[in-house]
């Protein structure tokens, strides 16, 4: 008999169930009274008086199941005798008369033991009790093979949540750091520029401030005429250098390279050729040797408003090959900075100006629109 399944349910114990005795008391009488109505229908109420029996019977108590008689050893041949004297014929005997046939017993219906039949419902009873015990028992495991599986679905969406979580938490640990390493390049660079502008402002005042020294002495010293007049022709010509540096660098800040409205939305600041002259023609070969290195898509333009980032860039004097790009001033727009940065880095090299001179140093502006 398979035994109770223990069931264990978490929470404060369950209230025990009032018992009614009359349940089981109805239960017994249809039991009692079941039973009674299988003996009744089982037993035979019909008399009969019993018929002739037929018995055989076999002479020497040979029957046909009887076993064969063994073998006896042949005995010895007598010794011929003498034939006696025939004796005078009797008269036959009638034969005996036959048996009686003796009656036939017919077997006796055998009545149904109530004993056995309460053994045979008592293991009735057992085996639907086993039966559902048993599907109670399948039940059970079928419900807790259920849980089971809803725990472990659960547990790997949490797993699964978990790691989601921790992945988008290094990504923006990572987008954030790269953010923090970018304005920090671009703020190290704006110090370094405006470092560089300083000094070559400091430079040119002190330079500026020599020449006038300068002057003032050649023009004082008039007995050395031929010294005074090759230091004022250095002079001169230090000071014609400066101020072309100067006109080149106001030259990149505020001549136009084209009109605003290029197909592909850009817009550039031009620079003279070199000392000495204006090169309307170069801006545009700048322009066009940049232009289709600024891979940015442009949006539409709203407004007035149009970024623009100032930049300067270094040569080789003797190939025109880019050495350095900085952007002096961002546009706003970081992406649309590294994509000017990387326009003027693919122009390499820088076109060639008329005067056949390339500029050590180069500043320019670069418009979105």
């Amino acid at each position: 008999m398979t035994p109770p399944i223990i069931r264990h349910h978490s929470g404060p114990p369950a209230t025990p169930p009032n018992n009614d005795n009359r349940i089981a008391l109805v239960l017994a009488l249809l039991v009692h009274g079941l039973l009674l109505a299988v003996l009744i229908l089982n037993l035979n109420w019909r008399t009969e008086t019993p018929g002739p029996v037929e018995v055989q019977l076999w002479a020497d108590g040979v029957s046909p199941d009887a076993t064969p008689p063994k073998p006896q050893p042949e005995p010895p041949k007598p010794q011929p005798q003498p034939k006696p004297q025939p004796e005078p014929e009797k008269a036959p005997e009638p034969p005996p008369p036959p048996p009686k046939p003796e009656p036939q017993v017919q077997p006796k219906t055998e009545e149904v033991d109530p004993e056995i039949a309460l053994q045979e419902a008592k293991k009735k009873r057992e085996q639907e009790e086993q039966a559902r015990q048993a599907a109670e028992a399948a039940k059970e495991k079928a419900r807790l093979e259920d849980e089971r599986k809803q725990a472990e679905l659960k547990e790997k969406k949490r797993l699964e949540q978990e790691r989601q979580a921790a992945e988008k938490a290094a990504a923006d640990k990572a987008a954030a750091d790269k953010a923090a390493a970018e304005k920090k390049a671009k703020d190290d660079a704006a110090k370094k520029a405006a470092a560089e502008k300083a000094a070559a402002d400091k430079a040119a005042a002190d330079k500026a401030a020599a020449d006038k020294a300068a002057a003032e002495k050649a023009a004082a010293d008039k007995a050395a005429a031929e010294k005074a007049a090759a230091e004022k022709k250095a002079k001169e010509e230090a000071a014609k250098k400066a101020a072309a540096d100067k006109a080149l660098k106001d030259a990149f800040r505020n001549d136009a390279l084209g009109a605003a409205g290029i197909p592909g939305g850009t817009a550039d600041r031009n620079q003279t050729g070199g000392a000495g002259g204006r090169d309307a023609g170069y801006g545009a070969k700048v322009r066009a040797c940049v232009q289709p290195g600024v891979a940015y898509p442009t949006p539409p333009r709203s407004g007035a408003e149009n970024p623009t980032a100032e930049y300067q860039v270094k040569l080789n004097t003797s190939d025109g090959k880019v050495t350095a790009v900085t952007i002096t001033r961002s546009s706003g727009i970081p992406a649309f900075d590294r994509a000017i940065e990387s326009g003027i880095r693919r122009c390499n090299p820088f076109p060639k100006p008329s005067n056949g001179r390339y500029e050590p140093s180069i500043y320019g502006e670069y418009s979105m629109y």
